[in-house]
């Protein structure tokens, strides 16, 4: 009986001391788990990149009244097209008016000129343009700049009196054409009178127009900025196997007769 008792204590005791040695380990276990509990908390799993949900930058000043004038420019094409599509007779002002502006023709030459004047040439190193050929006039008059180049000598076929336009000029084979004023190309390629044929106009600083028709070559393109005496094309071949040419002056809707300011022959 007392074997008993003993190995009963003894496995008590023993359990007593499983219990306490888990108990101690236990203890000594919790301070490290709570640490890095609480570590995980301050450092998470993932990284976030400081900045990376930056908010969208605002507009630039120059932006916004970039985004005014188009959202401007498409409410007035808007309306201007509702004022033509209506048809309404109180809008026949307006309407007239942006007829008008469409149907003048700007004055590139002259605007160019004015700018040339204000703030000088965009590149210096471009050279000076000249209204008239040199040896034309003489440079010291100051009605020169009113004197108009010969674009190639030859005889009057038809004047001026019997179409009220221009005149045509018959002269050598394949001669060159040169510009009779410094200006701006505004037109290549042909003009609404189907009888001069393929033409070039030069837009000049005073606001003429010269018109260079029945080129068989034209050696100019649109936009370019040419000087008296600058070759414009060649002259287009007659049935005799001369060649012949038209010109034309105008000024605004009026033509001028070119013999009045140039001598042909």
């Amino acid at each position: 009986m007392s074997k008993q008792l003993n190995k009963v204590k003894k496995r008590l005791e023993s359990r007593r001391r499983e219990i306490q040695g888990n108990v101690k380990q236990r203890e000594r276990t919790a301070p490290m788990l709570v640490h890095k509990h609480e570590d995980a908390r301050e450092e998470p799993d993932f990284y976030v990149e400081p900045g990376s949900f930056k908010s969208t930058p605002p507009l630039k000043k120059g932006q916004d009244h970039f985004l005014i004038r188009a959202m401007l420019s498409v409410c007035i094409f808007l309306v201007i097209a509702i004022m033509f599509k209506t048809g309404a007779p109180q809008f026949e002002g307006v309407r007239q008016f942006v007829k008008g502006s469409y149907e003048q023709e700007f004055q590139f030459a002259a605007v160019a000129n004015w700018y040339e004047n204000q703030f000088g040439r965009p590149l210096a190193l471009l050279p000076e343009p000249r209204d008239v050929a040199l040896g034309d006039v003489n440079e010291e008059e100051p009605e020169a700049e009113m004197v108009y180049a010969v674009p190639a000598s030859g005889q009057i076929s038809e004047g001026f009196e019997q179409n009220g336009r221009g005149v045509y000029i018959e002269t050598g084979a394949n001669t060159s054409i040169e510009a009779a004023k410094g200006g701006y190309v505004i037109t290549v390629g042909g003009i609404d009178d189907e009888e001069v044929g393929k033409a070039v106009v030069v837009q000049h600083y005073d606001g003429t127009e010269s018109i260079y028709g029945l080129l068989n070559d034209i050696h100019v393109n649109m936009y370019d900025h040419i000087q008296a005496g600058h070759e414009i094309g060649t002259v287009s071949t007659n049935e005799e196997g001369r060649g012949v040419y038209y010109f034309a002056l105008k000024q605004g809707d009026q033509y001028i007769d070119p013999s009045d300011v140039i001598s042909f022959e």
